[in-house]
């Protein structure tokens, strides 16, 4: 899209509202989704707020500053969902909780985001100022003029400083590890050094914040850093943030300001202890008439702080925040800019970004098309699909651009990555940027990590998921897809990478019920042991991105009985999503995926065929013989794993079956195929025992069937214990050599949640 006039940006302002409106009306209809939480702890108190850090087991694709709906027993409260991190979800009630919290629902609202970005863009129709900055954003043309100012041999780091300050708009397209974040930093600098005014945004908590603590470390190594001028505004989990004396408002506010924050928790406390007895019907007149009087005292406080907090912002020369709070926030949507800069635009609305836009004289905007695009969940409207669910590069014809050849004035390439070992790299830099990044000669240091097991000395290895002869199968509540046996390789690969030193892990998969399933197996296998606050990173590869570890899984879920691979590792996005996974690593990535399955169901111009064959070509693929040393190794007393043949198995399965005594489910798609000996074993239990197959039988005494169209082989005993991959059928034609036992109730939980029968 092209912009010619003021007239062209109302109308493309009013097709973004018409897309938002939609967006939001969708999920005001569908009501937005409840989550179960558990295990809240109380962190620390924002004001009259508090901060509560609960578990939950379920992914949440929502901006981080959403607000939400609390429910805690019979009582209801508002809250903001801060961040997330694998199972860890922190959110800020507006209440006072100092009590630890068994279970809560979780009620996502966003809506009200989406309805303050309208009413921020209506407002844009009256500024031509406004207009005309977000004309310049999308036509993505504007004048270089820093060629004349700059030297003819200038460095990219000072090319695009200089775009900064003499540029309208610069974009800036940053691969994983070719210094993003650096480069950022520098301008920022370089700005806060003029005395220029920046506002620092980005998509989520995490990306703000490491932009703020290299300003801090800069600023303070060089002995220039002033209170009051660098200020992260907003909430932050980082602890080099929460420990700096005078970085977030809140702190500054405080310090610099005459509130008294003992008096204020101390008026706080009374009110809320009145509260508790005005419910039970047991407050007095007179404890009525305080409570109101307190109360009073309390807003007259906190319009003293949100005075002073608008003072700060005032007068603050850098500020970070999230892109959310932009729309939301007065203090921040008043005030005007000399230079504003949106990291992560990939994962933005393109509306979002261009309201940035209006905040600021000129805009950097950095980020990377290559990676997923933003989530929007009404996929039936035109407008939704077409502003909401595609990045800014691509609506500035700047992605065609590239693939035509076609000269860029406002883009910038960073193409020296400094992140992946080179045998991780190898693919990506070809295949993903054909070969307009390549590797800085850092990488090289990345050796170190790929020593460490599994697989030693290999930075990439592909493990044929179906030496454990896997199965995939369906969530019979979402449809998404999962897969026992390649999650307990998965498992197997952070155990064996804990136990040889390594300390930054992490598993992707496309989809959310295998990451659910690995988040359960995680919490049981690996949280029960010495190595159970070891910061585990468990998400699809949609939570990751932003993230990098020094060991990367990738569990790629898909085999029989499907078909073929889901949409999500064959659709329009799927490069993007194998790009993520894989850059995700610094040092080791190691693929789980069905080999022969992904070769003879995808075409050669898919990327994960592609992927398969570079791993295969280069031979990263992992041995039979290499994976039973690997996998054969119990590491876990709650992890047992057996080669099918051995006496062992045959006397711990026994042992098992005979001292159950609540209930069996035994899961096996033919039940006429069981062997004799499982057999006999069976009909001399006398517990009562369910059988899942996919064929129909009439119940018995003690004996009831369940048919379903897709079923793998599994004995759960007493919903404690699990068995994986033993022989139960004669037909020994594509059996696993090798078992596994896990003592794992909560897996079982989500195993059977998964079946629903």
């Amino acid at each position: 899209m092209f912009l010619n006039t003021l007239s062209d940006v109302n109308k493309l302002i009013t097709e973004w509202q018409t897309a938002i409106e939609a967006e939001r009306n969708y999920l005001k209809f569908h009501g937005g989704r409840s989550f179960t939480l558990s295990k809240g702890t109380p962190l620390y108190q924002i004001g009259n707020s508090t901060v509560i850090l609960f578990t939950i087991y379920a992914e949440i694709f929502v901006p981080e500053g959403t607000p939400v709906r609390i429910k805690i027993e019979n009582q209801e409260y508002q809250g903001e969902l801060l961040s997330f991190k694998g199972s860890q979800v922190e959110i800020k009630i507006n209440d006072r909780i100092t009590s630890t919290i068994p279970y809560a629902e979780l009620f996502n609202e966003p809506w009200e985001l989406l309805d303050q970005l309208i009413e921020r863009l209506e407002e844009i129709k009256d500024y031509r100022s406004k207009q005309k900055r977000i004309m310049k954003l999308i036509n993505a043309d504007s004048t270089a003029k820093h060629l004349s100012k700059m030297k003819k041999e200038s460095s990219t780091k000072q090319e695009l400083i200089y775009r900064s300050f003499y540029n309208a708009t610069t974009y800036i397209w940053g691969p994983p590890g070719t210094g993003k974040s650096y480069n950022l930093t520098n301008i920022i600098l370089k700005h806060y050094e003029k005395s220029k005014s920046v506002l620092v945004i980005a998509h989520s908590n995490a990306a703000v914040d490491v932009l703020m603590k290299n300003v801090i470390r800069e600023l303070e190594h060089k002995d220039k850093w002033k209170s009051g001028e660098i200020v992260r505004y907003g909430y932050t989990k980082d602890e080099v943030l929460l420990q700096h004396e005078d970085i977030l408002s809140s702190k500054l506010v405080e310090v610099n300001g005459s509130i008294n924050q003992s008096e204020l928790e101390n008026l706080d406390e009374r009110k809320h202890s009145m509260l508790r007895k005005a419910r039970r019907g047991a407050a007095s007149k007179r404890e009525l008439d305080d409570l109101s009087k307190i109360q009073n005292k309390l807003n007259k406080i906190r319009g003293e702080i949100r005075e002073k907090e608008k003072e700060l912002i005032d007068q603050a020369k850098v500020i970070g925040t999230t892109l959310s709070k932009c729309s939301i926030d007065p203090l921040i949507y008043l005030r005007e800019f000399d230079l504003v800069i949106v990291d992560e635009i990939s994962m933005a609305y393109t509306p979002q970004i261009a309201f940035a836009s209006t905040l600021g004289k000129r805009i950097v905007v950095c980020g990377d098309f290559k990676q997923l695009p933003p989530i929007a969940s009404c996929f039936h409207n035109e407008y939704v699909k077409k502003w909401l669910q595609e990045d800014l590069f691509h609506h500035t014809r700047i992605v065609q651009k590239i693939e035509n050849g076609e000269p860029l004035i406002n883009l910038v390439l960073l193409n020296k990555q400094r992140r992946m070992h080179p045998a991780i790299s190898g693919f990506t830099n070809k295949e993903i940027y054909h070969s307009l990044v390549f590797d800085h000669p850092s990488v090289k240091k990345r050796q170190e990590i790929s020593k460490h097991r599994p697989f030693p000395m290999k930075a990439n290895s592909l493990i044929n998921s179906q030496f454990l002869k896997t199965y995939a199968l369906k969530d019979s509540n979402t449809n998404s897809r999962y897969n026992l046996g390649s999650a307990i390789i998965a498992i197997q690969s952070i155990l064996t990478s804990i136990v040889d030193g390594v300390k930054s892990i992490g598993i992707v998969t496309p989809y959310r019920a295998q990451a659910k399933l690995l988040m359960a197996l995680h919490k049981e296998i690996i949280g029960k042991t010495k190595y159970k606050d070891l910061p585990i990173q468990i998400a699809t590869v949609h939570r990751f991105q932003g993230a990098e570890c020094d060991v990367i899984i990738f569990d790629s879920v898909d085999t029989l009985p499907q078909y073929s691979p889901g949409l999500l590792l064959t659709d329009q996005n799927s490069e993007r999503l194998i790009n993520v996974a894989l850059t995700r690593a610094r040092g080791k990535f190691i693929h789980i995926a069905d080999i022969p399955f992904i070769k003879n169901k995808t075409t050669s111009n898919k990327t994960i065929n592609k992927l398969i064959h570079y791993q295969i070509n280069n031979e990263y693929k992992v041995s039979k013989e290499d994976f039973e040393k690997f996998f054969l190794k119990s590491i876990s007393k709650r992890l047992k794993l057996f080669f099918n043949d051995s006496i062992e198995l045959k006397n711990e399965l026994l042992n098992d079956l005979k001292h159950a005594n609540k209930k069996i489910i035994v899961s096996m798609p033919n039940l006429t195929n069981m062997s004799l000996e499982i057999r006999k074993i069976i009909n001399e239990i006398e517990v009562p025992i369910l059988f899942i197959s996919e064929a129909h039988f009439e119940n018995q005494k003690n004996r009831n069937f369940i048919k379903k169209d897709q079923v793998q082989p599994f004995i759960i005993i007493d919903n404690e214990l699990l068995w994986f991959g033993i022989p139960l059928s004669k037909v020994s034609l594509n059996q696993s050599n090798n078992s596994a036992r896990l003592n794992c109730p909560l897996t079982i939980q989500t195993l059977k949640g998964f079946i629903d029968y």
